[in-house]
Formats: structure tokens, sequence, C-alpha cells
């Protein structure tokens, strides 16, 4: 990959949004590669060919996952903005990113309590402020603000943290 300074910062927004997509998945599964499959000793026709079993997946809605989760949306929030600033990203690009975060918030869950109260909030100020037909699906005002601290609270008090990777220093 090189060195991440050289790296579009929407290439690492989208890498980093498909980490947050493995994030809400739960990223576990069960162990495949015992099983063994053997060739059939006669053609498989179109309509005869076997269908893949299907992994299935548990959602991990721990504290720590949540706020990795978070941590993921965060660092692409703050980059994609800084980089419209910088000229790294077009306008386009950063409202690409705010959608794509945007529903990462919109599709959080936990099992944690804490958490669970401070999602309910940061989801019900989304319903409540739609994302605009054009321009950027998050905005950056103090509502908003208020509802990303109290998800970073609601992590420190469940013994996780929210870190964001500043691209651009900090």
């Amino acid at each position: 990959m090189g060195n991440l300074r050289s790296v579009r910062p929407s290439v690492l927004g989208a890498a980093l949004l498909a980490c947050a997509a493995l994030a809400l998945a739960g990223c576990s599964s069960a162990d495949t590669a015992g099983a063994v499959r053997t060739p059939s000793s006669t053609p498989a026709t179109p309509t005869a060919a076997a269908e893949p079993d299907p992994v299935v997946m548990d959602e991990d809605q721990s504290a720590p996952a949540v706020c990795g989760q978070l941590s993921a949306l965060s660092t692409v929030t703050l980059n994609a903005r800084v980089g419209l600033q910088q000229g790294d990203v077009t306008q386009a690009e950063l409202e690409a990113l705010l959608a794509a975060a945007r529903f990462g918030y919109e599709h959080l869950s936990s099992t944690d309590t804490r958490l669970s109260n401070a999602i309910a909030y940061t989801q019900r100020y989304l319903e409540e402020h739609p994302a605009p037909a054009s321009g950027p699906a998050l905005d950056d005002s103090p509502e908003w603000d208020l509802a990303m601290r109290s998800l970073n609270t609601a992590c420190q008090e469940s013994g996780s943290s929210v870190v964001s990777t500043a691209q651009y220093g900090g």
C-alpha cells in the first residue's frame, strides 16, 4: 500500500468504512477450515449447481466492538472534513464519506445499556435531522457535537475509548 500520506483520503475513508462494515457484521463466523468438499463424479448442470453454505455471523454488540466502530466512523468524518479544507478531498467525496458514516451511525446497536441510551439519542437526532438531498449528510452543529460527546462518554463509562486517527496531524 505504501506510505499512508500518499493515499487519497477517499481511498483511506473507503477502507475504514469497509472495516466498520465488518465490525458491524461482528467479524465472527463458524470454523469452516475443517470442511472438505469432494468433487462430484458427474458434471454439474447449471440447475443442479450446489449452493454455497451460508456463513452465519453474529454481530458483536459489546461496548469494545461498538466503540471500535465509533472510532472508525469518527476517523472517517474527521479526515473527510479536514481533507476538504486541505484540498485533498472534493465536495462530492466529502458528501459520499459523510453519507457512509451517517449510515454507520444509523445502524449502531449495543447490548451495553449506557451505549444503547447514547445510540438511541444519536439516532433520534438523525431521524429529526434527515440528510439533505444534496450536501453533507452529517452537520457540524452543536447538537451533533453533543450526540458525539454522549457516545464518547458512554464508551468511557463502559471501559472503552473512541479514538480518531488524524491523517493531517493533531
